[in-house]
């Protein structure tokens, strides 16, 4: 990060140990003085517009294409950006990825899609480092992940209550409602109206009287 101008860095529940182990180091030492440490990836990308998960495409959505880095790269905003790395073991979870509104990949070998995470942070990294940025314009009143994710948990168990959705599938019906609303562009605005029609809902579902 420090090579290629990067300075902002979060970590998600890291392994104690190795992290106090790394933060001691001298390379890049003022990325890793500054860095937050979190316990959710939602937490670490509030206040994001948008959010680029990396991955071997092998754990994706398959409604959400998987592009190419170089091209992610040249087509992003100055900031409200998150890039999402997962563990060197196991990468980013499907539940991580549903937090995502894009996906992916660095240009590869098929025989050997994945790679060492410094080795990808380095290359993602080098990509943003070459391109101009563009003004963040369509970003300015996006919706946030907190605000999407405060929509999902509101409207969740009223599909389950109308039926539309089963309690045995919630997880995974959760990280469908979670994506359609990455996916939909979601402006401030109208993550605040989808909460309002949702307590008018509720309201509904809850009246006595109700035929």
């Amino acid at each position: 990060m420090a090579n290629f101008g990067l300075s902002r860095l979060v970590l998600v529940a890291p392994y104690d140990d190795a992290w106090q182990t790394a933060r001691s180091a001298r390379a890049g030492a003022a990325v890793l003085q500054s860095a937050r440490v979190v316990a959710s990836l939602a937490e670490a990308v509030a206040g994001c517009g948008c959010v680029i998960g990396t991955t071997a495409g092998t754990a994706r959505d398959p409604e959400l294409p998987l592009e190419d880095w170089s091209a992610v790269a040249s087509s992003l905003p100055a900031d409200s950006i998150a890039l999402v790395f997962g563990s060197e073991k196991t990468g980013l979870s499907v539940e991580d990825l549903s937090l995502c509104q894009r996906v992916a990949r660095i240009g590869t070998s098929p025989d050997a899609p994945s790679m060492n995470l410094g080795q990808a942070v380095a290359v993602c990294a080098y990509e943003l480092a070459r391109q101009p940025l563009l003004p963040a314009l369509v970003l300015a009143d996006a919706a946030d992940t907190p605000q999407r994710e405060r929509v999902a948990e509101a409207w969740q168990p009223l599909l389950e209550e109308l039926g539309v959705s089963q309690v045995q599938h919630r997880a995974s019906q959760t990280r469908l409602l979670r994506r359609m609303l990455g996916r939909w562009g979601l402006r401030a605005a109208d993550a605040e109206r989808l909460l309002g029609v949702a307590r008018q809902v509720r309201h509904r579902l809850r009246a006595p009287n109700r035929s």
